[in-house]
């Protein structure tokens, strides 16, 4: 039986990825979400293989995650690790938040005390669905 025939699904926000995302960038955005206490759940997008690489391909697994979220909120990890925060209810290609995968030359964070490529972006789809302020971008100081 299925979980659909069986159960309505829990409100989440919802993380869909594609399935060579790296699974480094994947546990950064969990975090940043389950730390603001939302639920998220994620799972591999299979559509996507072959699909349009870098920021379109991101913006369009978000904007699927936020159409099936009950919290109308998703997030997209594309291949190269670039993740995108998506409302439902915002135009398909005008996502709320976008951080571009990281520069294979730069190690770690963006710099000291900088969260891993990921985190804020998990927090900032929690912070949509409970209201409060998002954070900067990374590099920039609130």
């Amino acid at each position: 039986m299925s979980r659909a025939a069986s159960a309505p699904e829990p409100p989440s926000v919802v993380v869909r990825h594609h399935p060579g995302a790296p699974a480094a960038v994947l546990r950064e955005v969990l975090a940043g979400a389950e730390e603001e206490g939302v639920p998220v759940e994620a799972w591999p997008d299979p559509t996507t293989v072959g699909g349009p690489p870098g920021d379109a391909g991101a913006v369009a697994l978000a904007f699927r995650a936020a159409q099936r979220s009950r919290l109308d909120v998703g997030v997209g990890v594309d291949e190269g690790g670039t993740v995108v925060v998506h409302h439902a209810k915002l135009p398909a290609e005008r996502p709320a938040r976008t951080d571009p995968a990281p520069d294979p030359a730069q190690h770690g964070p963006g710099g000291p005390g900088e969260p891993p490529h990921g985190r804020r972006s998990g927090a900032a789809a929690a912070r949509i669905v409970t209201g409060l302020p998002l954070p900067a971008p990374a590099g920039e100081r609130p």
